[in-house]
C-alpha cells in the first residue's frame, strides 16, 4: 500500500513539476502536455533520490529536494525540445533531398537574387526566399535548397554569385543572413544553418531551418501594409488572413506565444 502511494504521489508531482516547467519555459518549448509530465516525472525522481541521499546522512532537505527536481525538470524540457526540432528538420543528403522531390519540408529554388528571364537581380525573388524560411519556422521546419528547379535539375549559384562582390560561398551566406535578418529578424533566424554542397559539379545553398518556438512575422516590404504571416501547407507556402492567423498562432503555440510574437 505504501508502495502504491509512493508511485501516485510521485506521478502527481510529476504532473505539477512538468506543468510548471512549461509555464516557466513559455514559447521556449513546443511539447505536449503528455511530454512535459514525462520530464516531470524524471525530475520527481531526482527529488525523490535527494531526500533519500539525505536521509541516509542524517539530515532533510526538502527545499533543496523541490529545487533539483524543478532544475532537472527544465533541463529535462529544453533537452527533448531540441531533440525534436532537430529529428523534425530533415537530415538527408542533397542528392536524396532531390531524388525525393518538393514536399512539406523541402523546397528547391533555382536561384535567391538572380532573375533568368529579365537577366538582373530582381527583389521578388529575394522576397520568396524570405517567404519559404519563415514558412518553415511557422511549421515543423524544412530544408531550403537553392540551386536546383522544380524539377529537380541542379543549376547551381553561378547566376546569384555575379551580383555578390565576390563570387564564393562566404559572400553569399553574408548576404543571405544579412537579407533574412532585414526581412525576418535577427533572434527568429539565429538558428537557421546556411550550409553549401558541390552536387553535380554545381554548388548548392542548404538552408536547414528548424521549427520556431513562437510565431514568425515577415516584415512588411512597400506593398505590405503590415507584418506578413506565412505557413508551409503541403508543398507550397502560403499566406494567412488575419483572422487565419490568430486561429493558427493560438492552435499551435498558445495565448501567451502569440503575445511574444506579436511585439
Amino acid at each position: 500500500m505504501n508502495d502504491a502511494l509512493a508511485y501516485v504521489t510521485a506521478l502527481a508531482a510529476g504532473v505539477l513539476l512538468g506543468l510548471v516547467g512549461r509555464a516557466l519555459l513559455r514559447s521556449r518549448v513546443r511539447l505536449t502536455w503528455t511530454e512535459a509530465v514525462l520530464a516531470g516525472v524524471v525530475g520527481s525522481v531526482a527529488g525523490v533520490l535527494v531526500t533519500a541521499f539525505r536521509a541516509d546522512h542524517g539530515g532533510s532537505a526538502p527545499i533543496i529536494a523541490l529545487r533539483v527536481a524543478l532544475a532537472v525538470t527544465v533541463v529535462v524540457l529544453l533537452v527533448m525540445e531540441r531533440w525534436k526540432s532537430a529529428r523534425m528538420t530533415p537530415r538527408a543528403g542533397v542528392e536524396e533531398l532531390i531524388r525525393a522531390g518538393e514536399s512539406a519540408q523541402v523546397e528547391f529554388k533555382s536561384s535567391a537574387r538572380f532573375n533568368r528571364h529579365t537577366g538582373t537581380r530582381d527583389e521578388k525573388i529575394e522576397r520568396v526566399i524570405a517567404k519559404t524560411v519563415a514558412a518553415f519556422l511557422n511549421a515543423e521546419g524544412g530544408v531550403l535548397l537553392i540551386g536546383v528547379t522544380d524539377d529537380g535539375e541542379v543549376c547551381g549559384l553561378a547566376d546569384d554569385y555575379v551580383l555578390m562582390k565576390a563570387p564564393d560561398n562566404d559572400r553569399f551566406e553574408l548576404w543571405m543572413r544579412d537579407m533574412l535578418v532585414a526581412s525576418i529578424g535577427a533572434t527568429e533566424t539565429a538558428r537557421v544553418g546556411v550550409e553549401f554542397e558541390t552536387v553535380r559539379d554545381a554548388v548548392v545553398c542548404v538552408v536547414r531551418v528548424p521549427a520556431a518556438r513562437r510565431p514568425v512575422f515577415l516584415r512588411p516590404t512597400k506593398g505590405d501594409a503590415a507584418p506578413v504571416f506565412v505557413v508551409r501547407i503541403g508543398n507550397s507556402t502560403r499566406e494567412l488572413a488575419v483572422d487565419q492567423t490568430l486561429s493558427y498562432c493560438v492552435d499551435r503555440w498558445g495565448r501567451s506565444a502569440l503575445r511574444s510574437g506579436a511585439r
